[in-house]
């Protein structure tokens, strides 16, 4: 949804325009050459963006928190990748960084009548209550099954979009926690 697309300057769009954002490639071959081509404008990027704080907060904490790492390991993301003996530059320019960009450009990957139907179903975000919690998780795990979206790529995508919509981690992690409890 284009109202959590963060804004680009102009030299941000251009870098980001050369950047191969696909998750998956056709090939090995196809993969690598991404790989390669990406180094340089990612780090550009990541580098325009740190300089003017374009990343919104929250999406750095999922990226730096390991409070926001729902996963078996707790470290951050960027944890993980230094648990698996990257450091530095070598964390952004790896292909399993890519997910994380999309993020912190786009928000969460949903569909937009997903993410309509569930800003509607949560309202205001500073009224959520904790009795709000079950009816919201209800309500992310019915749209992701009649969008028949993966169970646990929606999970982590309804997470983000919590996030995103300023609800609080464990607000996030429970309605996670629900869309993963989709059958």
């Amino acid at each position: 949804m284009a109202k959590y697309r963060i804004s680009l300057t102009e030299e941000e769009a251009a870098l980001c325009a050369t950047i191969d954002l696909r998750v998956r490639h056709e090939s090995h071959d196809e993969g690598r050459a991404a790989y390669l081509a990406n180094r340089e404008p990612i780090l550009g990027l990541l580098r325009s963006l740190r300089e003017r704080d374009g990343i919104p907060e929250e999406r750095m904490r999922y990226w730096l928190d390991p409070e926001y790492n729902t996963g078996r390991l707790k470290a951050s993301h960027k944890g993980v990748f230094e648990q698996n003996g990257r450091q530095g530059a070598e964390i952004y320019e790896h292909p399993h960084f890519v997910p994380y960009l999309r993020y912190f450009l786009f928000g969460a990957e949903l569909p937009d009548p997903v993410i309509a139907a569930f800003e509607e179903a949560v309202g205001n975000p500073e009224w959520v209550t904790s009795g709000d919690i079950v009816p919201m998780g209800t309500r992310a795990r019915g749209l992701a099954r009649e969008y028949q979206l993966e169970r646990r790529e929606a999970a982590e995508e309804f997470f983000k979009l919590c996030l995103d919509m300023g609800l609080g981690v464990h607000t996030a992690a429970s309605v996670r926690s629900a869309v993963m409890r989709l059958s």
